[in-house]
């Protein structure tokens, strides 16, 4: 095991509730659908690496104001599902009310000014781009001095002085204050086999504290208790079995093809450009899988083909990685994943519903939808050059020249434009349906880490046979990757079953549906809600 890394019995260790802030453990097990209890929170935003979600569409043109937000649970896939945890009931809805950590803190200036100080995240957001994912709600920051702590495993971290360190950004820190993070942590940070120690490292230089008092404490349920350690538990066992080591050949062999397709069709630009731009759209499809997988991971291969979706495809890693780690962290939650927040080009709750303003355009967006999908890489182009940009990283623009150069001058116009909307409508498409017809939940009603997964993620089951298993790329294993982000994709299909069973020995509805009904159920959300008053 990695330097500073906990055993797997202090992982698994259940000590004393009221050390762990874990609400009655003696209590009955109760319905996932039932809990309001907030899942912990984390990372900052500037940037980011992503899965692939169409969720720039509406990032580009509009960004919500916290002020104008209304909204409820809802399910759209899932109006007939019972949730997450079987035979639970379906759970009420309510008026969306803003929980109380949305409001920023600050200390008081000094020399006793009257005037009431901008709250530091009003300010923050500013500066940035409106497609940052700072412009999530805002979240929490303490006055300077007050301690924030953060549990991982049995010990809690007060991390107040660190914030600021923290490489993905203070933001994370703050959202995790008074919870348990160690399912976030885990899955976020990669480690062990082929991995990296060094936010190991950091945890164990951070100065311990007690529990905060009961009424900063943001507990678990019993039953989030229960499946958190049963799921840290499991994956202690998949570390086990070697689930999270990297295979060199299959690296070799995933990377030969992303350049046999790029070679390919630039050999055929000129001779044959529908072959070039088929060729090259799926080569940016593989390429953007393949740097997907890059940025989750850590350690040697990673680390040396970390900015390869920078120079193949011009998507910037830290404006990715940031958006991305916000989908993970907060998957399906209004107002903090922006993948399900894409008004007014798509409408996945009709605004009835959400409390948010209709468009015109709503009521076609089944016709135009999937068309308007394909706009997507160039959106993500868009974006990664306007963060590298404010942010003055050399490193990205150098790499985003070269790409750009080599799009303006070694092919046609046609096939340089057509290879990019192709890529983007293939990714776009196929990710969007593996969580938009999942259940949607208002922004502070997220559920815990691990239950929150299964309750917004589907998986997909290929029917073509092992050509269009390669087109997904790993992400018809969905939830697999969800849960363990970190892991090496081409294990994802060996997991699947081992993960089957382990959801259903813990009373977990496990998602999934043939590739050819997961997309066609994504149509049929869009054209319900665009029928809806």
């Amino acid at each position: 095991r990695g330097r500073g890394q906990p055993t797997a019995s202090a992982r698994r260790s259940r000590s004393d509730p009221a050390r762990l802030g874990v609400a009655d453990l003696s209590s009955t097990r109760v319905s996932t659908l039932s809990r309001r209890c907030p899942r912990p929170r984390a990372f900052d935003d500037t940037s980011a690496p992503c899965e692939s979600h169409p969720s720039s569409i509406a990032m580009a043109a509009f960004t919500m104001s916290a002020s104008a937000l209304s909204a409820r649970v809802t399910t759209p896939r899932a109006l007939k599902a019972s949730g997450a945890r079987k035979g639970a009931a379906a759970p009420a809805r309510r008026a969306f009310r803003a929980p109380a950590r949305a409001q920023a803190v600050v200390a008081p200036p000094a020399g006793g000014d009257s005037e009431a100080p901008k709250p530091r995240t009003e300010a923050r957001r500013e500066k940035v781009s409106p497609l940052s994912a700072e412009n999530a709600q805002p979240v929490n920051i303490k006055p300077k001095g007050e301690p924030v702590r953060i549990k991982i495993d049995d010990q809690w971290y007060d991390c107040a002085g660190w914030a600021k360190a923290h490489p993905g950004g203070e933001r994370w820190i703050h959202f995790f204050d008074g919870r348990d993070g160690t399912d976030v942590f885990y899955a976020l940070h990669s480690y062990g086999p082929n991995g990296s120690t060094k936010a190991l490292d950091r945890l164990s230089k951070l100065p311990k504290c007690d529990p905060p008092p009961a009424e900063e404490l943001k507990a678990p349920t019993p039953s989030e208790y229960a499946t958190s350690m049963s799921f840290r538990d499991f994956r202690v066992k998949l570390e086990k079995d070697g689930f999270f080591e990297r295979n060199v050949f299959k690296e070799v062999w995933a990377l030969t093809q992303v350049v046999g397709l790029y070679v390919a069709g630039q050999y055929f630009a000129y001779s044959n450009p529908v072959i070039s731009t088929i060729l090259l759209g799926l080569g940016m499809v593989q390429a953007g899988w393949l740097g997907h997988d890059y940025v989750h991971g850590r350690g040697p291969i990673c680390d040396a083909f970390r900015y390869m979706p920078t120079l193949m495809n011009g998507h910037g890693v830290e404006w990715w990685s940031q958006k991305h780690s916000m989908h993970h962290t907060f998957t399906n939650e209004e107002h903090l994943d922006n993948d399900v927040m894409m008004e007014p080009f798509f409408f996945l709750r009709s605004p009835t519903e959400s409390g948010r303003p209709d468009h015109a355009m709503r009521k076609y967006q089944h016709i135009y939808g999937y068309p308007l999908l394909s706009i997507m890489f160039w959106l993500w182009r868009f974006h990664s050059l306007e963060s590298a940009w404010r942010r003055k990283d050399k490193k990205e623009l150098a790499l985003m020249a070269i790409n750009y150069t080599w799009l303006a001058t070694c092919m046609p116009w046609q096939v340089a434009i057509g290879s990019v909307f192709l890529s983007g409508f293939i990714v776009a498409s196929l990710v969007s349906a593996t969580h938009q017809s999942e259940e949607i939940m208002e922004y502070g009603e997220g559920a815990e880490y691990v239950e929150g997964q299964f309750r917004s993620t589907r998986d997909a089951e290929t029917v073509f046979g092992p050509l269009e298993t390669w087109i997904w790329g790993g992400m018809d294993t969905q939830l697999e990757h969800h849960l363990f982000p970190t892991m090496p994709r081409y294990n994802y299909h060996k997991l699947r079953p081992i993960l089957k069973a382990w959801a259903k020995a813990n009373d977990i509805n496990y998602r999934i549906s043939p590739s050819t009904k997961i997309i066609s159920d994504n149509f049929a959300t869009l054209k319900r809600v665009a029928g809806e008053a």
